[in-house]
């Protein structure tokens, strides 16, 4: 099966700012893919790029098979987006915008359409200008799915939602576009969702890719040791391969592995020391620790 999304050096600048540097990635399809970064990474760019929204200034990409600059409003059919800034007609209603869609999609669901309006209870006749930011995302989710879309593209869809609603919002994911065989593309800066649904996820800083991994290899692999040894220990220690920083801490140790642990755990226990404890990293602890930079 060919990936539901395939960039190859994607780049866009802005002045002289690179907002996406060289970016590469495949999405495989059928999967929940995280796309994680700090603000002004350049993940809103690069979605907007994958649509069509925005012309990259070099590189080129495939969504679903199709050109991302010259089969863009084939892309577009085919694919569901929310963005984190909702922009609707804010004069007309939830029924009004729900019925002004529906003739673009031929693979339109009424029935999921309702199913979701009654789930979220949103007033069909009130105006888009008088709905919470809550209840917009909630809307605009509605119609990213009613087309029963390929493709599901998220850029920080839970923004405003409260936790009982970003609940139901990520099973709602899971359960209509991810059990049947869908593929999701979500950027968020809630960790804790992404780390619940994604089964990849891709980190981005300054426009570079500087990881890509299922999140069960990333909990894998990426842990933090703290080690007291009995006596000091040659520097060149913590320049195994696979370590990416280590800090003091009275006595102790505090190393950061993302690589290679059983090897560094071998070459640490040959060195007598007073206690040793592996350290399981949690999604939102991988990521800051890879974002800030190695420090040493």
């Amino acid at each position: 099966m060919k990936p539901a999304i395939e960039l190859e050096n994607l780049s866009k600048k802005f002045g002289k700012n690179k907002a996406v540097d060289n970016l590469s990635l495949q999405v495989p399809a059928g999967c929940i893919f995280g796309f994680l970064g700090p603000n002004g990474a350049g993940k809103t760019t690069t979605i907007k790029m994958m649509l069509g929204l925005m012309r990259p200034d070099g590189g080129q990409g495939r969504v679903l098979g199709r050109d991302i600059v010259r089969e863009s409003e084939a892309i577009r059919r085919k694919t569901g987006y929310v963005a984190e800034i909702q922009e609707m007609y804010r004069y007309m209603t939830v029924q009004e915008i729900i019925s002004f869609c529906k003739p673009f999609y031929t693979g339109w669901n009424d029935r999921l359409a309702k199913k979701y309006l009654e789930f979220f209870q949103l007033p069909r006749g009130e105006k888009i200008k008088n709905l919470s930011k809550g209840m917009k995302t909630q809307l605009a989710l509605i119609l990213a799915m009613a087309p029963e879309p390929e493709l599901l593209i998220l850029d920080e869809p839970t923004s405003g939602l409260d936790t009982i609603n970003r609940q139901e919002f990520l099973r709602i994911i899971l359960e209509e576009i991810a059990l049947q065989g869908r593929t999701v593309f979500l950027s968020s800066h809630l960790l804790h969702d992404v780390e619940r649904v994604a089964d990849l996820v891709a980190i981005i800083k300054h426009g570079k890719l500087i990881d890509i991994r299922s999140i069960d290899e990333l909990k894998t692999t990426v842990k933090k040791i703290r080690v007291v040894f009995q006596k000091e220990v040659p520097a060149e220690l913590f320049s195994r391969p696979g370590i990416r920083s280590y800090t003091r801490e009275g006595s102790a140790y505090v190393v950061s592995v993302e690589n290679n642990l059983q090897d560094i755990l071998a070459d640490f226990k040959k060195y007598p020391y007073f206690t040793f404890d592996i350290i399981d990293q949690n999604l939102e602890e991988i990521f800051l620790e890879k974002v800030k930079g190695d420090k040493k």
